[in-house]
């Protein structure tokens, strides 16, 4: 009997809660105003659909571009840049985007400078970097922050 009043008043409970949930203040749906959102962001994504030069194309060989590691990174950057880049969306926060400017340092630098602004780049590719940007900075077309390789000198 006493499990039974048991039942009943979590049972009553559970009908106080559900009728209270339909009277709820969920946030209105705004379909309009949502596709127009979507349909800005993705007007503004850049699909790279060039294929994209290899970094030592038409330097002249030194050990700086010929050795193993100096091969196996601008392999790996290419085929990066060419065929798995495509398939995810154009999010980055800078101009140039990372690989490219990945890409630049090395070219500019040399394997371990290019390599090292690299990984400070690909470090500071996040959202919660974002708030530290000066606004100043900001490309007005494509709201992208402008880091050019010529700050690291």
């Amino acid at each position: 009997m006493q499990s039974l009043l048991v039942a009943i008043k979590a049972g009553s409970f559970g009908i106080i809660l559900f009728s209270i949930s339909l009277t709820g203040f969920a946030q209105s749906i705004d379909l309009c105003s949502d596709l127009l959102l979507a349909d800005s962001v993705s007007k503004q994504q850049i699909h790279h659909h060039e294929k994209r030069i290899y970094i030592y194309k038409n330097q002249r060989k030194t050990l700086k571009n010929s050795n193993p590691v100096s091969l196996i990174y601008g392999g790996s950057l290419y085929v990066y840049q060419n065929f798995v880049s495509q398939h995810f969306s154009a999010d980055c926060l800078y101009d140039p985007s990372c690989s490219e400017f990945s890409k630049l340092a090395v070219k500019e630098y040399g394997l371990f400078k290019g390599g090292l602004l690299s990984f400070d780049r690909l470090n500071r590719c996040n959202r919660i970097a974002a708030t530290d940007l000066d606004p100043g900075m900001i490309n007005k077309k494509t709201h992208r922050y402008r880091d050019s390789i010529k700050r690291y000198k």
